[in-house]
C-alpha cells in the first residue's frame, strides 16, 4: 500500500508539472517570446523538450534578437570545447538564416577540457576557423559590439612557447580594412599578428579590450592612430608589450593589467578620467639579483581630468626598494582624482621617500580612498608593528575633503596579521602611531574594514583613524570568511572590544557583521586583481 501511495504521489506530481507546462504553453506567442529572450541560452534551449511549440518559440526568440549573448558561465560547462563551439556556430547560423539584424555578439567559452589537462594547439584545430568566423561574420553583418573570449582554450602563460596559444586563432589580415559599424571590440586569446594596421574599419571604434593577445608595442601605436574616436582602452596580460605609448585626445579610460614585461609607459591623454594600473613598479625577476631589478619608467602628461584611479602591485612577484624612484611620479599623476585605490606596496614605496616630503603632495579632490593591505615577509625596512608606511601617507598627504575610507585587509593573513588570538584591551589602549605632524580627517564620515579579525595590529590601525575622525558617522567592520570566520561568541566579543576603542566621534555607529549581512556602501573599485585567479596563476 505504501508503494501504491508513493506511485500515486509521484504521478500526481508529474500531472501537476504537465499542467503547469500546459498553462505556460497557452500563453500568447509574444509573451512566450519575451520570456525566452530573458533566459540564458542554455535554459532557453532546454525548453525545446517541453513541446514543439516551445522549440519553435526558442528559435524565433533567437532569430529575432539583435543581441546574441553567449557568455553564460553554464553554457559550456562540462562540454568539450569543440562541442561548445559547434553550438555557438549553430546559433549564429540560425540567426543569419532568419535574416535578423545583429547589433551585438558576445561569446565566452569558459569550459575546462573534460580530461582535466590543458588543451594544446591541436585542440584548437577542430574549431579555430569557427572562432575566427564568428568575429568576421559579426563584422560583416554590421555588429556594433563584438566580444569573443577563448582565453580558457589557450595554453598556460607559463608555457615555454608563448606563440602556441595563437597558432589556430589568428585573425585574417583584411578583417578591419573595410569600413564597418564597430564601436566596441573585446578579444581574448586571439592573434592579431596578421591584422594590417592602420585599418579604416577601426575608425569608429570607441572601446577596445585585448587580453592574452600577441599585440606588440608597434601594434598599439598603430591601433591608436586608426582609432581616433577611441574612449576606452584595456590591455590585459599581453606578454609581448614592453614599451607602451598611448597618445589620444579623446581617451577617457585606460587599463594596463598584468602586462608583466612592460618597462616603460608613456601616456599623453588630457581627457583621461579613469586609470587602472596593475603590475610591476619595481621588481627583480627570479633569475636576476635584487640589484639588477629595473623599475617601470612613467611619463604622463597633465591629468587634470582624472576622476578615479586604481594603482596596485600586490601579487606581482618580488620587489625591491633600491629601484623605486618611479613610484612618486606615478603618485603625482593621481593627485586630482576623486576616487582612489592604493596598495600597501605603493604606500611603502612612498614611505621610503618620507625623508623627502616633496615625494608627497595634497590631494584636494579625493573623496573616496581604498587601501589594499598585504602581508609581506618581515625585513629590515618594514615596521610591522607601527605600520609607519600608512601613518606617513596620511601625515604627509593632506586630504581636505576625504569622506569615505575603505581598508581591505588580507584575505589570507600572514606575518603581522595572524588571527591566532584576538587582541586584549591592554594591548591597544593608549597605543598610537608616532607622528611628526598631527593628522585630522575633518570630513571623514564613513569607514569600512573588510576581512576584519580583531587582532592587535588591526585594532591599532583602526584606533589611528578613529582618533582622527571627529565627524565620523559610521564604522562598518566586515569579518573574514572561510576558516577565519568568527563564531557567534567571537563576533560579540569583537563588537564589544571595538566599542571600547578611543575615538573622537562618540556619535559614530559601530557595527561588526559577516559578509552576507553587510548592506553598507562599497568602494567604487570592487575587483581586486591580486585575488583574481587569472593574475595569480600568471
Amino acid at each position: 500500500m505504501g508503494s501504491h501511495l508513493h506511485q500515486s504521489s509521484k504521478s500526481g506530481s508529474n500531472r501537476g508539472a504537465m499542467e503547469e507546462v500546459d498553462r505556460l504553453s497557452s500563453l500568447p506567442d509574444d509573451l512566450l517570446h519575451a520570456i525566452l529572450r530573458g533566459l540564458p541560452l542554455k535554459q532557453a534551449v532546454r525548453t525545446s523538450s517541453l513541446s514543439r511549440r516551445w522549440a519553435h518559440q526558442w528559435l524565433r526568440a533567437l532569430a529575432a534578437s539583435r543581441v546574441l549573448d553567449l557568455t553564460d558561465r553554464d553554457f559550456a560547462r562540462g562540454q568539450p570545447p569543440a562541442r561548445a563551439a559547434a553550438t555557438v556556430s549553430r546559433c549564429l547560423r540560425l540567426h543569419a538564416e532568419h535574416g535578423a539584424p545583429l547589433d551585438v555578439l558576445r561569446v565566452a567559452l569558459l569550459a575546462s577540457p573534460p580530461s582535466g589537462s590543458g588543451p594544446g594547439p591541436s585542440d584548437g584545430a577542430s574549431f579555430g576557423r569557427d572562432v575566427i568566423g564568428w568575429v568576421a561574420a559579426a563584422v560583416r553583418r554590421g555588429a556594433r559590439e563584438v566580444e569573443v573570449d577563448v582565453l580558457h582554450l589557450t595554453p598556460s602563460q607559463d608555457d615555454d612557447d608563448d606563440d602556441a596559444a595563437f597558432l589556430e586563432l589568428e585573425l585574417p589580415g583584411d578583417l578591419f580594412q573595410a569600413r564597418n559599424s564597430l564601436e566596441r571590440v573585446a578579444l581574448g586569446g586571439l592573434s592579431l599578428r596578421a591584422v594590417r594596421l592602420p585599418a579604416a574599419g577601426l575608425a569608429g571604434l570607441r572601446s577596445l579590450s585585448l587580453s592574452h593577445a600577441d599585440v606588440t608595442d608597434e601594434a598599439v601605436r598603430a591601433i591608436l592612430s586608426s582609432c581616433r574616436a577611441l574612449e576606452s582602452l584595456s590591455l590585459r596580460s599581453c606578454s609581448l608589450l614592453t614599451s607602451v605609448s598611448v597618445a589620444s585626445e579623446r581617451l577617457r579610460e585606460l587599463q594596463l593589467l598584468g602586462c608583466r614585461a612592460v618597462q616603460e609607459l608613456r601616456v599623453a591623454a588630457p581627457a583621461l578620467e579613469s586609470l587602472t594600473l596593475y603590475g610591476h613598479v619595481c621588481w627583480s625577476e627570479p633569475e636576476q639579483s635584487w640589484q639588477e631589478g629595473n623599475p617601470v619608467y612613467f611619463d604622463f602628461g597633465d591629468m587634470l581630468a582624472l576622476r578615479d584611479a586604481y594603482l596596485s602591485h600586490l601579487g606581482c612577484g618580488d620587489y625591491n626598494i633600491v629601484h623605486d624612484m618611479a613610484y612618486p611620479c606615478l603618485y603625482y599623476v593621481v593627485a586630482h582624482a576623486r576616487v582612489l585605490t592604493l596598495c600597501s606596496i605603493g604606500l611603502q614605496l612612498l614611505y621610503q621617500h618620507g625623508w623627502d616630503e616633496s615625494a608627497f603632495r595634497e590631494m584636494p579632490k579625493l573623496e573616496e580612498l581604498q587601501l589594499l593591505l598585504a602581508s609581506p615577509e618581515p625585513c629590515f625596512y618594514w615596521d610591522n608593528e607601527d605600520q609607519e608606511h600608512v601613518s606617513t601617507f596620511f601625515m604627509l598627504t593632506p586630504l581636505p575633503v576625504l569622506q569615505r575610507l575603505f581598508l581591505h585587509l588580507p584575505s589570507d593573513p600572514g606575518y603581522g596579521w595572524s588571527s591566532s588570538a584576538a587582541a586584549r584591551p591592554e594591548e591597544t589602549d593608549g597605543a598610537d602611531m608616532t607622528l611628526e605632524h598631527e593628522v585630522v580627517l575633518d570630513q571623514l564620515t564613513f569607514i569600512k574594514v573588510v576581512n576584519f579579525r580583531g587582532t592587535r595590529r588591526e585594532l591599532r590601525l583602526l584606533t589611528f583613524f578613529l582618533k582622527r575622525a571627529p565627524s565620523l558617522d559610521q564604522l562598518v567592520l566586515v569579518t573574514a570568511e572561510g576558516e577565519e570566520a568568527p563564531a557567534d561568541e567571537q563576533l560579540k566579543a569583537m563588537q564589544e572590544r571595538v566599542s571600547e576603542l578611543q575615538r573622537s566621534s562618540r556619535e559614530a555607529r559601530v557595527s561588526v557583521c559577516r559578509p552576507k549581512e553587510d548592506d553598507s556602501p562599497n568602494h567604487a573599485h570592487t575587483r581586486f586583481f591580486h585575488e583574481d585567479d587569472e593574475y595569480v596563476a600568471n
